[in-house]
């Protein structure tokens, strides 16, 4: 059960533009929180983790499947990943993107791949083709412009092909807590005082980042033809951001969140508005005294964007594996998304 101050959070948020998405540590623990009211009345998209069955998937995109099209499609997103245990092979994602989207057969589908180069153009032509997108371990601004050239590039070729775009959502996801994580290891073995201005403002300033060139993008001539002909605007998701609820707080973005990190958050929420429009002069200010003290934030997205897609392949190995041994011939499958049939 989620609790009224957990709920009252959720509103707050929605009500700011932020959508809220629900995460999982593993597959048991999606299983159990990914059903009503959580999912749905609470939460209005999902984050499935690797090793989640198809019958399961299937279940989620179907609960969640009111709610996208109440709101023609803009949440009740069920994002799944693929495999990346090939993550700088085009063609390896590409066939696990096409499978998945077979497979699953749902229409508020979104297939999570690595942000890597080859991943890149695995999501353009995956749009191109009329399949939703989420590109994850997005780790810098200069990634995201990428990202986002992408998804240009995807809708541009969709849209020469008669495809409708309205039909098409892109999410790129931003680990917060993961980036913030690193940079706080790094200042304290440089014996940067805990008081520091830089201290915790690294994750906040890189979201900044991203959310003003989002808008810069958005408002260019190109963008409103796209928009024109039904493209739906791509959404910022901040993902293991801690429960700080209120630190990334602005419009068209979304924040993941297990029920466990939910309710810790509900007892210390401190919402104080939109924290990301018009302060990109703040995270200027706030990297430039990282790349003073030695802290490059382009050389952490590098070394986060390696060892994050080494986590997830080694993630992917024990939660499929885990998954097929406890449910043999039941129709569960141990890797949804390997472009296996």
């Amino acid at each position: 059960m989620v609790s009224q101050e957990a709920r009252d959070l959720l509103k707050q948020l929605v009500s700011e533009g932020v959508s809220p998405w629900l995460s999982a540590r593993g597959p048991e623990e999606f299983e159990t929180s990914a059903r009503p009211p959580v999912l749905g009345n609470h939460f209005h998209n999902a984050l499935a983790p690797p090793g989640s069955s198809l019958a399961l998937l299937r279940r989620t995109c179907d609960l969640l499947r009111p709610v996208f099209e109440a709101t023609e499609g803009a949440v009740g997103h069920v994002s799944v990943p693929v495999s990346p245990l090939r993550a700088h092979d085009t063609h390896a994602f590409r066939s696990a993107a096409r499978a998945l989207h077979r497979q699953l057969a749902r229409p508020n589908l979104l297939v999570r791949i690595p942000a890597t180069p080859a991943g890149l153009e695995a999501l353009a032509d995956c749009l191109a083709e009329g399949i939703g997108v989420h590109a994850s371990l997005v780790f810098s601004a200069e990634r995201y412009a990428e990202v986002l050239d992408a998804y240009v590039d995807g809708l541009e070729r969709s849209l020469a092909s008669g495809r409708s775009l309205g039909d098409v959502a892109m999410v790129a996801s931003f680990p917060v807590g993961v980036f913030d994580a690193e940079i706080e290891s790094r200042l304290d073995g440089l014996g940067v005082d805990p008081g520091h201005e830089v201290r915790g403002a690294a994750g906040l300033a890189v979201a900044r980042a991203m959310y003003r060139l989002r808008e810069q993008r958005l408002s260019g001539d190109w963008w409103r033809v796209l928009r024109a002909n039904g493209a739906p605007q791509p959404r910022l998701l901040w993902t293991a951001g801690g429960t700080d609820a209120g630190a990334l707080v602005g419009w068209n973005t979304a924040l993941a969140l297990s029920v466990d990190t939910l309710e810790e958050a509900a007892r210390r929420a401190n919402l104080s508005g939109d924290t990301l429009l018009t302060r990109e002069g703040e995270a200027k200010g706030a990297l430039a005294a990282l790349e003073r003290l030695g802290i490059p934030s382009a050389r952490v997205a590098a070394v986060l964007e390696t060892a994050e897609l080494t986590r997830l392949q080694h993630d992917w190995d024990v939660m499929t594996k885990s998954s097929a041994a406890a449910s043999p011939g039941n129709g569960r499958s141990s890797a949804p998304g390997t472009g296996q049939p």
